[in-house]
């Protein structure tokens, strides 16, 4: 049987222990995933840009905040909108936020760039569920 080969995950959040529950809970449920985390919105979106704009890249399920101080979430979509095609289809977004208002889940909702919209914290069922997503539409 082929064994199964897991995106890269990347979590853009200005709270590092959001990261760390993030890092670990990936880790646990998804045993063998590469994570990086970034609390700098830039230096996340330069690593993507590095990373990802190859042909043969991995691809990479991204888990974006929206309330940050330097860059907003909807900033980083902004920005990651201007990157080439080939890249944005290796990278699939899910907005991970505090947020419960229904105008940034619409916002979400109605961008072409988001996937999914998961509500802080990520548990193992949020996760199971961003991960079959993603691969449900890969």
């Amino acid at each position: 049987m082929e064994q199964e080969i897991l995106p890269d995950f990347l979590v853009i959040d200005d709270d590092p222990i959001n990261n760390m529950i993030c890092n670990r809970m990936i880790q646990l449920t998804l045993s063998g995933s590469t994570v990086k985390t970034f609390t700098d919105p830039g230096k996340g979106l330069e690593h993507i840009q590095i990373k990802y704009t190859a042909d043969d890249a991995a691809k990479a399920i991204l888990f974006l905040d929206i309330n940050m101080p330097s860059m907003t979430g909807w900033d980083v979509l902004d920005k990651f909108q201007n990157f080439p095609d080939h890249l944005k289809k290796k990278v699939k977004i899910f907005m991970l936020s505090s947020s419960v208002d229904p105008q940034d889940i619409d916002r979400a909702g109605s961008s072409e760039l988001v996937t999914g919209y998961i509500t802080k914290s990520l548990s193992q069922d949020k996760l199971q569920s961003a991960y079959s997503d993603y691969v449900t539409r890969n």
